[in-house]
């Protein structure tokens, strides 16, 4: 009895230490899960808060990150760049759509491991469009639709799919064996002629947006949770065929199906996790008001128009500061998006500078001005082109160019009437009807060709006794000393220009 109570013992040992070494069921260590946020227009400084979210998550070693995602979209240029960052690290992902991943936001959710939807969610929509929210040309398109294929494929989703929700000219089919596939018009209407049967479940003209059922049924999500803790209690680390990802323990019997139990390790679950929420910042926040492009557009027209100002009133000082702080948010915000943007802020400083050489010190316009305009205009396209692709920069330099027009012209026109500004500028006008005049009324030719005597050192202006009057005159040679014998050799409107004669 003792011999077969033994054996018990020994097989239950055996079979606690196999579940303990495929499993790590037991004398577990907590995991470490770091929660990004992505609630916000997808745009450059979301972007770079979320590359440093990953970066801080792996220096922590956690062992999943979790993208909570509400967004409408944004701007597919930093999309990219953000799949591309999800993509590198080696932390399993998984994307929280809590309530919506529209345009944008689908593209990121799509590049996690696991998609995990609430009740009511949605996830689709993905077509890029402009500013005024219309439809681009095909290339876009096609970049669009080639770049959320290749992230489906990669976490082995159906492709199809993801390319109906940024091609509306497809149509999206669920055949009689349960596949789901894309058909151009003519290919679905030839099967329809033949008789098959087919379910359309985007016909052509629309774009693909699936609710959390719908993403459950065509197994593009791969669960359901309406909480965070919900979320990680269905959830464990897996290692499968050497690579690390978090899975279900539907989806993990199905891996052990597929590879083997040997090539499936349970490295750790995530139920009451450790989890650590990657906050934004103050100047995280201000980075994303400030780099929405039709925000960082209107702060460079609100500092060109202060710094035109201020050339035009010399001396008034609070347009000139508060443009110049506007021009400084501007290239100092894309900075914090590290956009080499320093070189560019100083460029259109020694544009500024050069333009008002022209207008200060050389008259008319000429090479000083023009130079000017290229260096702030090319320092302003340098900021938009590293923040936003090439159409995108020409798109908004343009806008920058005609609101700054615009505002300059209304403020030539009517800022001069305002209150504000009349407190602050010279408003009388010295003319001659008040008796003021710029230079006296002398006929100043009269003196060409006399000759008089310095009163005082000419360095190279002084006064000289010409004619029996003092007048201020300027040497065109040499320094004349005090009491020399000088004639007047040029004059120009009230400038007397002299030489110095020998005595005879």
């Amino acid at each position: 009895m003792r011999r077969k109570t033994d054996l018990l013992s020994y097989i239950l040992l055996l079979i606690i230490g196999c579940l303990s070494v495929n499993g790590n069921l037991f004398a577990q260590d907590t995991a470490l899960v770091y929660v990004i946020d992505i609630r916000n227009e997808i745009g450059t400084g979301l972007g770079t808060y979320i590359s440093d979210g990953i970066q801080v998550a792996e220096e922590a070693g956690a062992d999943a990150i979790v993208f909570d995602v509400d967004t409408p979209g944004g701007r597919v240029d930093s999309a990219v760049n953000i799949i591309r960052a999800i993509q590198e690290t080696q932390i399993p992902t998984i994307a929280f759509v809590n309530r919506q991943a529209i345009s944008a936001g689908a593209m990121i959710s799509i590049a996690c491991n696991q998609i995990v939807m609430t009740s009511g969610g949605t996830i689709g929509d993905s077509a890029p469009v402009n500013v005024q929210g219309e439809e681009v040309g095909e290339k876009a398109i096609s970049y669009i639709q080639g770049t959320i294929r290749a992230t489906a494929e990669r976490e082995n989703r159906n492709p199809d799919i993801a390319e109906a929700m940024v091609d509306k000219e497809l149509v999206l089919v669920k055949l009689k064996d349960g596949q789901i596939i894309k058909l151009l018009p003519e290919e679905y209407a030839t099967r329809e002629e033949e008789g098959e049967e087919m379910q359309i479940l985007c016909a052509q003209g629309k774009l693909l947006t699936l609710s959390t059922r719908q993403a459950l049924e065509y197994r593009f999500a791969d669960a359901q949770a309406e909480t965070l803790t919900e979320l990680l209690a269905q959830y464990q680390i897996v290692e499968v065929a050497g690579t690390k990802m978090p899975l279900t323990e539907e989806a993990i019997m199905q891996r052990q199906r597929e590879y083997g139990f040997s090539e499936v390790n349970r490295l750790k679950t995530l139920t009451d996790a450790q989890v650590t929420k990657v906050r934004a910042t103050l100047a995280d926040k201000i980075v994303f008001f400030i780099t929405n492009p039709f925000i960082s557009s209107l702060l460079l027209s609100l500092g060109l128009l202060g710094i035109f100002i201020e050339i035009r009133s010399p001396g008034f000082g609070v347009p000139g500061l508060l443009g110049l702080i506007c021009v400084g948010l501007f290239f100092g915000g894309h900075m914090l998006t590290r956009i080499d943007a320093g070189w560019a802020f100083l460029l259109f400083m020694l544009g500024i500078a050069f333009i008002a050489l022209e207008v200060f010190v050389i008259p008319g316009f000429g090479i000083a001005g023009i130079l000017g305009i290229v260096l702030m205009l090319g320092s302003v396209f340098f900021v938009f082109d590293g923040a936003y692709n090439l159409r995108t920069a020409v798109l908004w330099l343009s806008v920058s160019v005609i609101l700054t027009s615009g505002l300059i012209i209304l403020a030539a026109f009517f800022l001069p009437e305002t209150r504000l500004f009349q407190r602050f500028a010279l408003a009388t006008v010295m003319d001659t009807d008040m008796g003021y005049h710029s230079s006296s009324s002398e006929d100043f030719q009269a003196y060409l060709g006399k000759a008089g005597t310095a009163l005082t050192p000419l360095r190279p202006s002084g006064t000289a006794r010409i004619a029996d009057k003092r007048v201020d005159v300027v040497t065109v040679g040499d320094f004349i000393p005090q009491n020399s014998n000088v004639r007047v050799v040029e004059v120009e409107g009230s400038k007397v220009f002299v030489e110095a004669v020998e005595e005879t």
